[in-house]
């Protein structure tokens, strides 16, 4: 960094709405525990209504300002954050989370020399469908990203290549970025779950399993609710906790009352206690129809919770402490209630609400080596935000 520099380094998030997600997750985890004497935080939305974190990104001296969505006209968008970033610049880097999009928004931050432009691909899908107009997009996108990137990173590999294309490991721009977390509040859950489990409302000994995700198409929840639907019929006493928000919500809670199981499902919303839930679980599940990486299931693990998660899950994802199981995300519903009756069992075999398949000295070994701490991702942030 210029030794004669006076003032903060001053970095702008291009995102759609700080609400909890993978992305959203992983920077307020950045910026928590990065440098904020040295380092400011901006961040582009795309909503004007209030989100989750917006309180606590301005306490810790951050700023927010709205920009239009795409879909709004691409001359609006263009207006207003070339209008944005002269008003509350001048930005030292631009870190695009919009996954094809981003291309044109580095177009932008080159046009007005920010020095540090990073492409960040958190997905493997943009969740559209495919066409003639699609594909051109991406492949316009694409190209706009690899021309005007500083930098391009992804959560894991197959992120990488998604948005970036195969060959993208060839270009030494490119590096799997990992979606770290702070491990504090991991280290310390207790050995004896038993007071978390009755905080989250567990009844006696059956077994409390749980998901956390965006209540859309992605995460899979269809198949969750029919899978453990057909579980539950052999375990009354079992309960499942949705954690997230989202469009599809209500058509799942819906669905819960169809499938007799509204008692034994309950839907939390959004919570700032991730940990101590993720903690109190005998099993965590995650079918998802596909995912960049899937930073719940980290924190599943740092919390020592099994997990059965689908086959689109990356590997990356996976600590390799024998903690997770896998099945097609398009398996039958009687295939994963059958997981689910093997993941509550081995809980059960460890002691319900005891957590001893790994202990915490092999799960925060296994996390650091894989570059899941918190910390040492900020560090290589502030390094590359300074240019």
């Amino acid at each position: 960094m210029n030794p004669v520099r006076n003032r903060k380094i001053k970095v702008l998030h291009i995102v759609g709405k700080m609400h909890p997600g993978g992305i959203e997750t992983l920077l307020m985890n950045v910026y928590r525990n990065i440098d904020r004497d040295r380092y400011e935080f901006h961040f582009a939305v795309q909503s004007p209504e209030p989100a989750f974190y917006d309180d606590e990104i301005r306490a810790l001296g951050g700023t927010i300002f709205v920009q239009p969505p795409p879909k709004n006209g691409i001359g609006a968008f263009r207006k207003q954050l070339l209008a944005n970033m002269q008003k509350h610049g001048p930005y030292d880097a631009v870190h695009s989370h919009v996954f094809g999009f981003s291309g044109y928004v580095l177009k932008l931050a080159a046009k007005l020399g920010v020095p540090v432009r990073i492409g960040h691909s958190h997905n493997t899908n943009d969740s559209r469908s495919s066409s003639m107009l699609r594909s051109l997009y991406r492949a316009y996108m694409r190209r706009l990203i690899r021309k005007h990137a500083t930098a391009l990173l992804g959560c894991s590999r197959a992120a990488c290549e998604s948005l970036f294309g195969e060959d993208c490991w060839r270009d030494q721009r490119a590096a799997v970025f990992p979606n770290a977390i702070s491990l504090a509040p991991y280290e310390e859950l207790p050995e004896d779950r038993a007071e978390l489990r009755r905080r989250f409302g567990a009844s006696g000994e059956g077994p409390l399993l749980g998901h956390i995700g965006r209540f859309s198409k992605q995460k899979n929840h269809a198949k969750l609710l029919e899978a453990f639907a057909i579980y539950a019929g052999a375990a009354p006493d079992a309960q499942l906790l949705l954690v997230g928000d989202g469009p599809l919500r209500p058509e799942m809670e819906r669905k819960a009352e169809e499938l007799g199981i509204a008692g034994q499902v309950r839907f939390l919303g959004l919570r700032k206690d991730i940990p101590e839930l993720l903690g109190a679980l005998d099993g965590f599940l995650l079918p998802s129809l596909y995912e960049g990486l899937g930073i719940v299931l980290i924190e599943a693990q740092a919390a020592g919770v099994p997990c059965l998660v689908s086959e689109e899950v990356p590997r990356e994802a996976d600590l390799e402490l024998g903690m997770i199981s896998r099945l097609p995300a398009d398996d039958t519903a009687e295939r994963w209630a059958e997981g689910i009756a093997k993941l509550a069992g081995e809980a059960d075999i460890r002691d319900r609400g005891r957590h001893k398949q790994r202990s915490w000295q092999q799960r925060a070994a296994a996390l650091s080596e894989r570059g899941y701490n918190i910390e040492e991702s900020a560090a290589k942030l502030e390094r590359m935000y300074a240019g």
